[in-house]
């Protein structure tokens, strides 16, 4: 499976987890919806994706806050930044 395959799939699941999560602060779902999206715009359109390390960043920092509390959406998230590492962004 090629890298952009991998991330695409990681991308879906990651969706996926987010609608099916009660996060319980409408807040936090929407920076996540907003990262996944600015993921899916940098792979789209990488010349006019701004600082792709920073989307890195972002979703590691998400990660963390949601690693306690929401375990499985920590997992998928981690798939999505490893996609992104092997991709170079």
């Amino acid at each position: 499976m090629t890298d952009a395959k991998r991330l695409e799939g990681s991308l879906r699941n990651l969706r996926a987890e987010i609608e099916a999560l009660d996060l319980g602060d409408e807040e936090a779902r929407r920076r996540l919806d907003t990262l996944v999206r600015d993921i899916e715009t940098a792979l789209e359109h990488p010349k006019r994706s701004g600082d792709q390390k920073s989307l890195g960043e972002q979703l590691k920092m998400a990660t963390l806050k949601l690693e306690v509390s929401h375990p499985r959406l920590a997992a998928v998230m981690k798939e999505v930044m490893e996609s992104l590492g092997a991709m170079g962004i």
